[in-house]
């Protein structure tokens, strides 16, 4: 809740600064008259201010927390262009250098990328026949992304591509599988709308699609194309969450329980870290409760929790794209409450901590 807000903060303040510095240098080369002898040390300055001032802002209020280097050298190219629009014609002649030399910088970052994903479709190789032998074909795509996850948890860049691997794979390549069915299996959307939601989605893009690429090709046909472009993207990206939401259920094991909402979110709760699980109490639930986990689908009506998984140290919640936050409880909303709780009693789960104390 706290990182939450302060996150938001400091990228005001990134965004106010760096506007301000624009304002400035914008000014100076344009609203006031400069003697010839003092232009050279100005667009230099200015040069500065974009290629190490701005890109110094960026990693202290928004990369420096998150441990990225790689994305400094994208604010400093993308400075240079800006402060390359701004300065005159001619006043940066001799400079050109500097440009040529951010654009080998993102080369290379781009060639170690590539290596990354090289290294990331041998880790996912690896993983899938470490657990293809004991693990069902529904269950088996949630452990490799998993543990995908795990083996690549300090690289973001890696991360994004196991959450499009993810949703290309159930978008394109999940239509054999069944939903799994088993006493350790249970879902949460059958008794809502949301395959129904995100399918309504689905129209309602492709229309827009339609739509939006006549109008706007008259005008500017690159621009329609980007567009029918990421409308598709959007389109599959619905798909794979459709079966995602399907594929993937919440999974009981005697040494935890894991729970994933579609590609957008999951969790998983540890048998040593478990403190109860129990019926949530009427009037408990807290919709904007930050510090939990709402394990519940979109519905048309708003529904209440029925289940509530309290941890005894907060758990890593894992989002597409490699974001993360911190849960303290689980709540659930499931189509076998019953069926859950009888689950997690004879798994030993449900008050796993407070047995172990009276021991």
């Amino acid at each position: 809740m706290n990182t939450a807000r302060l996150s938001s903060t400091q990228w005001k303040w990134f965004l106010a600064l760096t506007g301000i510095i624009v304002l400035a240098n914008f000014s100076a080369h344009h609203l006031i008259p400069l003697p010839a002898h003092e232009m050279k040390f100005v667009t230099m300055g200015s040069l500065l201010d974009f290629i190490i001032v701005i890109p110094l802002l960026a990693y202290f209020f928004v990369f420096k927390k998150k441990g990225q280097i790689a994305p400094v050298i994208g604010v400093a190219l993308l400075g240079y262009f800006v402060g390359k629009s701004i300065i005159p014609n001619g006043r940066l002649a001799g400079m050109e250098w500097v440009g040529w030399l951010l654009v080998a910088g993102e080369a290379a970052l781009f060639i170690a990328e590539i290596w990354i994903v090289v290294r990331l479709v041998k880790t996912v190789q690896t993983i899938r026949r470490k657990v293809k032998a004991n693990k069902e074909e529904a269950a088996l795509t949630l452990a490799v992304w998993q543990q995908a996850d795990a083996a690549f948890s300090e690289n973001r860049f890696a991360k994004v591509m196991i959450s499009e691997w993810m949703m290309w794979k159930f978008a394109l390549a999940s239509w054999k599988q069944k939903t799994p069915e088993s006493n350790r299996y249970f879902t949460a959307h059958r008794r809502t709308s949301v395959i129904a939601f995100n399918i309504m989605l689905i129209h309602a893009v492709v229309l827009e699609t339609i739509g939006v690429h006549w109008l706007i090709h008259s005008m500017n046909p690159a621009i329609a194309w980007v567009m029918v472009i990421l409308n598709i993207y959007t389109v599959f990206f619905f798909i794979g969450e459709i079966q995602a939401i399907r594929l993937n259920p919440i999974i009981v094991e005697p040494d935890q329980i894991t729970v994933p909402i579609g590609l957008m979110k999951r969790v998983t709760a540890v048998k040593g870290n478990i403190l109860s699980i129990r019926r949530v109490v009427p009037g408990e639930y807290n919709e904007k409760d930050k510090t939990a986990f709402h394990g519940m689908y979109a519905d048309i009506e708003k529904g209440e929790p029925q289940i509530v998984i309290e941890l005894e140290s907060p758990a890593t919640v894992q989002y597409i794209y490699g974001f993360t936050k911190k849960a303290e409880r689980i709540y659930l909303r499931l189509d076998q409450p019953e069926e859950f709780m009888a689950a997690v009693e004879a798994e030993g789960l449900s008050e796993t901590k407070r047995r172990d104390e009276q021991n």
